[in-house]
């Protein structure tokens, strides 16, 4: 019996959203549309690295690390300085026997 009421739903029921229909124009713009993110789709992921990252290829981050590498050095450099004044020159120990 329950066998027989499974079958009987599925054989009467009748197909939902497949018996829309729409406009010529419509379908045409919408496969142009679609084509479109397709075709794009590809290539947006690309070009938004590429403008994300564009200092990377004009060479302005490489000024900008230089910068950055030397401004570095020279904190270091005022740094163990003033930590020599403070605290007096770091002991150094002979290794070699």
């Amino acid at each position: 019996m329950a066998e027989s009421s499974f079958t009987n739903f599925f054989n009467n029921s009748q197909t939902f959203g497949l018996n829309v229909s729409t406009g010529y124009d419509k379908t045409l713009k919408q496969m142009g549309k679609t084509a479109g993110n397709v075709a794009g789709g590809v290539f947006s992921p690309l070009f938004e690295y590429l403008e994300e990252n564009e200092e990377v290829f004009n060479g302005d981050l490489t000024k900008e690390l230089n910068k950055l590498y030397s401004s570095n050095f020279n904190m270091n450099l005022v740094l163990q300085a003033e930590d020599a004044k403070v605290n007096g020159t770091r002991p150094s120990f002979d290794t070699k026997f």
